[in-house]
């Protein structure tokens, strides 16, 4: 099944990738129907058609963006998971959501480097 909409998501694609494709070392590729970024081999989060996936926020983190954005669990292959969908209704809802996903790219690479 196709999670990500390519030519629904291509505006928000670009303002994404503009911030999150400048920080050292993330890249992205599709993958399981979705557009994912890493670090390195590290999961930071995933695109999903009028959302994203954050991968492995805080519990205070996790309850803030619940909070502040909505949004709803991710449904894979009929199963709900503990991964949340943050909307984003279209390019200008990429900024706000960028403190969090700088968060989880912090949290990687900084554990890279520990390494």
């Amino acid at each position: 099944m196709k999670y990500y909409d390519e030519e629904k998501m291509i505006e928000t694609r670009k303002a994404f990738e503009a911030e999150v494709l400048a920080w050292k070392g993330v890249s992205s590729r599709p993958m399981m129907g979705c557009l994912c970024y890493f670090y390195d081999r590290k999961f930071i989060g995933f695109l999903v058609t009028n959302g994203i996936v954050v991968m492995k926020l805080s519990e205070k983190n996790q309850s803030e963006i619940k909070e502040k954005f909505g949004g709803k669990p991710f449904e894979m292959a009929g199963q709900t998971g503990r991964l949340w969908v943050t909307p984003l209704k279209g390019p200008k809802d990429v900024k706000s959501v960028i403190p969090f996903v700088r968060k989880r790219y912090e949290e990687v690479s900084s554990t890279r480097a520990k390494a």
